[in-house]
């Protein structure tokens, strides 16, 4: 009884050992898949269309761990470095910080649960993009991966492009200048696409008519929630 004890405690402390580990390389190498989204993003690709049970390689973490680490991260970041800033995501960061700070994990992860939705929604809106443009990978799941990577740089660019874009314009009921974040936040998705499926053999035309769709199917759900 004393050795099945033992080897229980064994196996607790493996998993408590391994969990922290993956934890610990996950907020590593955050910053290199971060610039890998925002600068580079063909690099991704080999994680779209496979699928890694390790979670990372090459430097680069999958779209799971990115997505939930790196959304995490940036509502906290936006927060702390810009407290006295406006917006839905800046909101959203100080309620996560706060969660976080008392300990509250789960909590934090709950507040966010409508940027999971969001992700949903976007993976939806890239797989009808990829059949309708006839594209090599238009399968749903690539597609939802695809999204993962997408929303959560997304967020990076929208929680500090926020507070910046009052200086282009009035702010609106969030203190935001909503027309140049919809430019910016659209701009971003299509380019971010565009460079994502240049890994692929499709024409150029191709992603690049894919690419104009969905950052424009992104604008206008930006602006029926906005305006309605």
């Amino acid at each position: 009884m004393a050795g099945d004890d033992f080897g229980e405690g064994k196996r607790t402390l493996g998993v408590i050992d391994g969990t922290l580990t993956q934890i610990s390389l996950a907020v590593i190498l955050l910053f290199p898949t971060l610039l890998a989204v925002l600068a580079r993003p063909r690099r991704l690709a080999g994680f779209i269309a496979e699928p890694d049970d390790a979670g990372q390689r090459r430097g680069l973490l999958a779209p799971g761990p990115f997505f939930v680490v790196g959304l995490l991260c940036a509502l906290i970041a936006a927060s702390t470095a810009m407290p006295q800033a406006e917006g839905a995501l800046i909101s959203m960061g100080e309620n996560v910080r706060s969660a976080a700070g008392a300990g509250q994990f789960w909590r934090a992860v709950s507040i966010a649960v409508p940027l999971l939705i969001a992700a949903l929604g976007l993976g939806v809106l890239v797989w009808i993009v990829g059949r309708v443009w006839r594209l090599t990978e238009r399968r749903l799941v690539p597609a939802l991966r695809t999204a993962q990577y997408g929303l959560a740089g997304l967020i990076f660019v929208i929680a500090f492009a926020e507070p910046a874009s009052t200086l282009v314009g009035p702010g609106g009921r969030d203190g935001v200048f909503e027309p140049a974040m919809i430019l910016v936040t659209t701009a971003w998705l299509g380019y971010f696409l565009y460079d994502l499926w240049s890994a692929g053999d499709d024409p150029v035309w191709r992603r690049a008519g894919a690419a104009l769709t969905g950052a424009a199917g992104l604008a206008v759900l930006f602006a029926l929630v906005e305006y309605l």
